[in-house]
């Protein structure tokens, strides 16, 4: 068990510049285009996340591989169950404790009812599963749109190579919906040509066009700078190479955290945060489209003692951990009561338990984002140790060298 201990100094965040990493969700379906494609094409700024390794190494070893264990890299799991379905070879693809605890079920079924062949190995609707590629003719086929984007978006990266394309029907209110349009834009970006009205995606049988590709850097990664921008005394920090027009749906980030104190600025740079105070007493949000925005932004709040009711989190139980336990759980050790209309509605009124000056140390549950919206914390509480906050890999590798950079003092223990 890997444990950091993290604390500030007395010397104010001034002027600080950071390179975020890649956005490891771009990265992933570029991967996969590319493993589709006919013709070799480069890509720029590939995440170096733990999760991207493991899907470019499975990519890699398609042909000569039969089992692939996935650990707890989600995107990749679904992305390959779609692309093993269609590729020739018979395949085990499993993953780590909590992989096997996640649904694949809406995503199966609806290969399924393509003509694929694919069976469950243990309990049906999860991992570990068989998968038998075969032929696939595509058309219309239904699929539950509300558990996670990522079994969309798995349907529609290899549409364009099915016989009939795909008249994909998404049923049940669609979760995490700018991740399908970030998959619509990606597929855009090499050639192909797609619709998406209503509640129907249209994709025409076409060919990925090589294109070269940078990817640009991760939104995502930034919500935890803009925690950190907006707990500190006083801060400005550059994230390098992060733009306005984006793919990324979390580039909300910025008009959220507007509302937390933390102003920003574009330039050809890059993105620059500065510390305003301005600061709402109350906040309402629905994480329905933006989930991985969650952890920073409870936190923050929490921590500004802005009141809150954040909805739309009932996926966010079958995340890496479920989030919003591992955070209640957390935040609780810091003396913050929150209400939780289990599974639909979590509220801040600003109450507080009795805490002691206690050292404080939290569980991660091996999950990047609790980590890392953790971290920032000490910027109130003055020391906090994390479990297993080696987790960060997963997504932000250099997230806690980055920390250093910032002044903070990381101590691993």
């Amino acid at each position: 068990m890997n444990r950091i201990r993290i604390r500030i100094g007395t010397t104010p965040l001034l002027h600080i510049s950071i390179s975020l990493p890649a956005s490891k969700s771009i990265s992933h379906r570029v991967l996969i285009i590319q493993a589709l494609c006919g013709e070799a094409f480069s890509i720029s700024h590939l995440s170096d996340s733990d999760d991207t390794v493991l899907l470019r190494d499975a990519l890699a070893h398609a042909l000569s591989g039969d089992s692939f264990d996935m650990d707890n890299a989600g995107t990749p799991f679904r992305f390959l169950t779609a692309f093993f379905a269609l590729t020739e070879g018979e395949r085990v693809l499993t993953g780590g404790e909590r992989m096997v605890q996640r649904p694949i079920g809406p995503l199966v079924d609806a290969m399924n009812e393509m003509g694929a062949h694919i069976t469950y190995l243990n309990h049906d609707g999860f991992p570990p599963i068989h998968i038998e590629g075969t032929h696939l003719d595509g058309g219309k086929v239904n699929i539950a749109a509300d558990v996670s984007s990522q079994f969309v978006s798995a349907l529609l990266l290899i549409a364009p190579k099915l016989h009939k394309g795909i008249e994909l029907h998404l049923q049940n209110s669609v979760a995490s919906q700018p991740y399908i349009k970030m998959t619509l834009d990606v597929m855009r970006h090499f050639g192909i040509a797609a619709s998406w009205q209503h509640d129907v995606i249209r994709i025409a049988p076409q060919a990925y066009q090589s294109k070269n590709i940078t990817i640009e850097p991760d939104w995502s990664a930034a919500a935890f700078w803009y925690e950190i921008v907006a707990l500190a005394p006083n801060a400005e920090v550059t994230l390098l190479g992060l733009h306005h027009d984006s793919l990324q749906g979390d580039a909300q980030v910025a008009e959220i955290f507007e509302k937390l104190g933390v102003e920003t600025f574009y330039s050809e740079q890059g993105v620059h945060l500065k510390k305003s105070h301005t600061i709402v007493d109350f906040i309402e949000i629905d994480f329905r489209h933006i989930p991985d925005m969650f952890p920073a932004i409870v936190a923050t709040c929490a921590a500004l003692h802005v009141k809150f009711r954040f909805t739309g989190i009932e996926n966010l139980r079958i995340k890496e951990s479920d989030r919003v336990e591992a955070m209640m759980s957390a935040l609780g050790k810091m003396g913050y009561q929150f209400h939780y209309d289990e599974p639909h509605t979590l509220s801040f009124l600003n109450e507080m338990l009795p805490t002691t000056d206690a050292p404080i140390e939290c569980d991660t549950y091996k999950d990047h984002r609790i980590a890392m919206a953790l971290a920032p914390l000490c910027l109130c509480h003055h020391e906090i140790t994390l479990k297993d906050a080696d987790s960060v890999k997963k997504s932000y590798p250099h997230f806690f060298k980055d920390l250093a950079q910032a002044r903070f003092f990381i101590e691993t223990i």
